[in-house]
């Protein structure tokens, strides 16, 4: 049972976007010991870890959101490496195990994307896919991301090294998006002009 939280952002997908929270600490420690197959970084953590962890997180230079659907948790979106001048982060995004299969990696992805320009007006996303994680390539090309280059035998795996597929989207590819248009150019559902602005 997941106590009610509070969503920052509630795009018109149906997700919501929670920053994460010290009770998401044993939630996140179970998805790095399952995902490792897929990610850059192999993390071998207690539970104390992760609090040292998660006091590095929603800093100026990163954030970590917990992706809702409904009250359930469904995935994760995080933002590494914010270049604050240039407009541009890192990103990454996750779906939990007891939800994969079911279509969600997609609006999980799009719900992050659509946060990062719409909310914090970036101008560039980046974000790396290893070449055995062939699903979240196809994701991040149908949200809208473009391949740029590979670094080649980049990430160490059980006896092979894996390329690291580098991927971009610039905010100008966003905009134009259809469903940006379909959304009327606002994802956010819980935004509302006001007719009195100036």
């Amino acid at each position: 049972m997941h106590m009610v939280r509070y969503f920052m952002y509630e795009h018109k997908n149906g997700l919501r976007l929670a920053s994460l929270e010290e009770k998401d600490l044993q939630m996140m420690k179970e998805l790095k010991d399952e995902s490792w197959f897929g990610t850059h970084h192999i993390t071998i953590n207690n539970l104390n870890q992760q609090k040292k962890w998660f006091e590095t997180m929603n800093n100026k230079d990163s954030m970590f959101f917990i992706v809702y659907q409904d009250q359930v948790p469904v995935g994760t979106y995080k933002i590494s490496d914010i270049d604050w001048v240039s407009r541009s982060y890192q990103s990454a995004h996750d779906v939990f195990k007891e939800h994969r299969g079911k279509g969600l990696s997609k609006p999980v992805l799009e719900a992050g994307v659509d946060f990062g320009f719409e909310v914090l007006n970036m101008h560039r996303l980046d974000t790396e896919v290893l070449e055995n994680n062939l699903a979240s390539l196809k994701t991040a090309l149908w949200v809208g991301f473009k391949e740029e280059g590979i670094r080649r035998k980049a990430v160490y795996k059980c006896s092979t090294y894996l390329d690291s597929i580098c991927l971009g989207l610039i905010r100008e590819e966003w905009m134009n998006l259809d469903r940006l248009k379909n959304y009327k150019n606002i994802c956010n559902k819980s935004y509302t002009p006001k007719n009195n602005v100036r």
